[in-house]
């Protein structure tokens, strides 16, 4: 059903702003998030709602090889803790084990160009799908575990492919965030006409995208970005505006927000070192194999 979708996840740049726990780390997305790390969290969503097309962005090669390592099975080291009676690790240790069936290609960002930079290399490798656009540290916990926010947008989506659909959480202040305003997005306002912010995932027509690489071929040949471009990078906001106003909105395409349910998902965001602690924490006390000793342990702190 999703042999159409690639789930495109963005995992270049340094991951400053996770320092300490991302230094040295080849990426973020490596770090630890429960049981696992940022990036089986991404990837469980996609198995479990059945997608196998998987595109990984990386500044280099070494990040490649990190991810290929990381996610590559170890089968004897699974079997050595069954040995031991830890099949509790065991379990979890299976659980970031890929199906055979799974596409994951790997394609580098080697100039930081953008998260437009990114859709338009990741659709070079993919060109005949839609796209979802990831950042690894944009997690949606879900209620019903069965029931993945991923799956929900991606099903909202093919219902009508000519929608640029992105993920919307009402907020108090989304001066930080992209906003919808008269079917155009604006990053980052300064005075915002609504409170929804935007947030990964984005589902993205075919046709958007090609658009992106149209553009993509015209930087690679000037060999820099537009010096128009508002925030000095080409961002996923530029590639969707940009796709609507030559034409895109003509043909009937359109952006539109899909609303977070927040009494089914919780949205946690981990883009910073602050942030990631506390939904790291919330993880090790709600979702881990090993929640009942985390809470009791957290009991004792809190009563000494």
């Amino acid at each position: 059903m999703y042999d159409n979708i690639e789930f495109i996840i963005a995992c270049g740049g340094k991951s400053t702003r996770n320092f300490p726990h991302s230094k040295a780390v080849a990426h973020k997305a490596l770090l630890p998030f429960g049981d696992v790390r940022l990036i089986d969290y991404v990837l469980k969503d996609i198995v479990k709602m059945g997608g196998r097309h998987v595109t990984i962005v990386c500044s280099d090669e070494s990040t490649i090889k990190s991810f290929q390592q990381a996610l590559a099975e170890d089968v004897v080291v699974e079997e050595k803790l069954r040995k031991n009676g830890k099949g509790k690790i065991a379990n979890v240790l299976r659980s970031t084990f890929l199906p055979k069936d799974m596409d994951i290609k790997y394609v580098i960002q080697n100039t930081p160009w953008g998260t437009a930079h990114v859709l338009g290399l990741a659709h070079r490798v993919s060109a005949n799908r839609h796209g979802v656009l990831i950042f690894p540290d944009d997690l949606i916990d879900s209620v019903d575990p069965e029931q993945p926010f991923l799956k929900k947008i991606v099903d909202a989506f093919l219902k009508n492919t000519k929608q640029i659909l992105l993920t919307g959480v009402e907020k108090e202040d989304v001066s930080n965030n992209a906003i919808l305003h008269n079917r155009r997005l604006i990053e980052k306002p300064k005075h915002p006409s609504n409170h929804v912010g935007i947030y990964s995932p984005y589902v993205f027509p075919k046709e958007c995208l090609d658009s992106i690489v149209e553009e993509l071929v015209v930087i690679e040949e000037q060999g820099h970005l537009p010096e128009t471009l508002p925030l000095g990078e080409w961002v996923y906001v530029d590639g969707i505006n940009s796709f609507l106003d030559k034409g895109g909105e003509e043909l009937g395409f359109f952006a539109n927000v899909y609303l977070l349910d927040t009494a089914k998902y919780i949205m946690l965001d981990t883009g910073n070192l602050e942030l990631y602690e506390a939904a790291l924490i919330r993880e090790l006390l709600s979702r881990s194999v090993f929640k009942e000793q985390n809470m009791e342990i957290a009991r004792r702190i809190f009563k000494g």
